[in-house]
């Protein structure tokens, strides 16, 4: 329980790292979907169309027994979201504790930049161009994530998070597993 605790201070703490949105606009439309999977459970995130280039998202998690849940405990459930994935305070959207969304695919580039975090390395991942970004916040990087976005859509496609103290493969991590945005089919 400690090790989720942290893990959920994690994600909160390395999301406010992230630091500013480039811009462009995400390849959105009416009933667009992004399905990955964390675990044994899936999180499902709809896009909705309410009008102009507003979006209502959608959460649902479904556990290894099939048992769903739409809940607004889910960050990133019932938000309203622009283009560019801004809220409709302008903050930048985030999914759960996956932390940021998307990132412009301009921005996706070797020493790019991804909401101030430095983009390490472009590398392949399930058959696809990510960029990867890396962060660690707290003493002796007590906090430390890796996050994986698609070149070509600029969206989120897998990621994993653990803390100092979390043995090997016990972080929570996440994986792109089903899309119908145009450019993002899953591996």
């Amino acid at each position: 329980m400690k090790n989720k605790l942290l893990l959920v201070v994690a994600a909160v703490a390395i999301a406010f790292v992230f630091l500013r949105s480039s811009g462009g606009d995400a390849p959105l439309a009416d009933g667009a979907f992004l399905l990955y999977q964390q675990g044994e459970s899936t999180v499902r995130l709809t896009f909705n169309l309410v009008g102009g280039d507003s979006y209502r998202t959608a959460v649902e998690v479904t556990d290894s027994d099939g048992e769903s849940e739409v809940g607004d405990y889910v960050l990133g459930h019932g938000q309203t979201v622009d283009g560019s994935m801004r809220t409709e305070s302008g903050a930048i959207f985030e999914l759960a504790s996956y932390g940021p969304l998307w990132v412009s695919p301009s921005q996706l580039k070797e020493g790019g930049s991804a909401y101030g975090q430095r983009i390490t390395e472009l590398r392949s991942l399930n058959g696809r161009e990510v960029a990867l970004v890396s962060a660690s916040v707290g003493m002796g990087a007590a906090l430390r994530g890796e996050w994986y976005y698609d070149v070509v859509t600029g969206f989120i496609v897998g990621g994993m998070m653990s803390t100092a103290v979390s043995a090997p493969g016990q972080g929570l991590s996440f994986e792109l597993v089903g899309s119908n945005v145009v450019g993002l089919a899953a591996p």
